[in-house]
């Protein structure tokens, strides 16, 4: 994979690594989200607590009727649901605030993984040796892994 200077500073300016363009948009978008938004997003505390109160119910329902238990359990199921859906919609919201570091990371993951594929697959190499002339070709022979199965990055200094 070749990784032009204007794509390396694209990936610094939204802090992310190149490995990380390597995980798929939505989850890196989600992952830049929760990291560097201010509110909290995370409503694992609450739930937690929840889970708490409810097993507390569930021992004084089922001491008044055994059968109270399970339905207890039941409606633990369903707040559970609840706040796990309530936490996607907060994340969602927040995502629009980063609505510009969401459209340049869908423009780098363009270029990187044209037609959401490794770059090598889809391009020609022409381009790349026009730019660079023969230093291109003497760089990939020089970084080349030969017969290792792992994925090289060249980034252009």
């Amino acid at each position: 994979m070749v990784v032009a200077k204007e794509e390396v500073v694209r990936i610094k300016h939204i802090n992310l690594t190149i490995a990380d363009l390597f995980k798929k948009e939505n989850d890196l978008l989600n992952e830049l989200v929760k990291k560097e938004s201010s509110l909290q997003l995370s409503l694992q505390n609450e739930q937690q607590a929840l889970n708490d109160i409810y097993l507390k119910l569930k021992t004084i329902a089922g001491a008044v009727d055994p059968t109270l238990a399970s339905h207890t359990e039941a409606l633990q199921v369903k707040a559970m649901k609840k706040i796990a859906a309530l936490e996607k919609k907060m994340l969602r919201a927040e995502k629009r605030k980063f609505e510009a570091k969401q459209r340049q990371l869908h423009k780098i993951k363009a270029v990187l993984f044209p037609n959401n594929n490794l770059q090598e697959r889809i391009e020609n190499i022409i381009p790349f040796y026009a730019k660079w002339g023969d230093g291109f070709i003497k760089a990939l022979y020089q970084n080349s892994l030969a017969l290792q199965q792992e994925l090289v990055v060249l980034e252009e200094a």
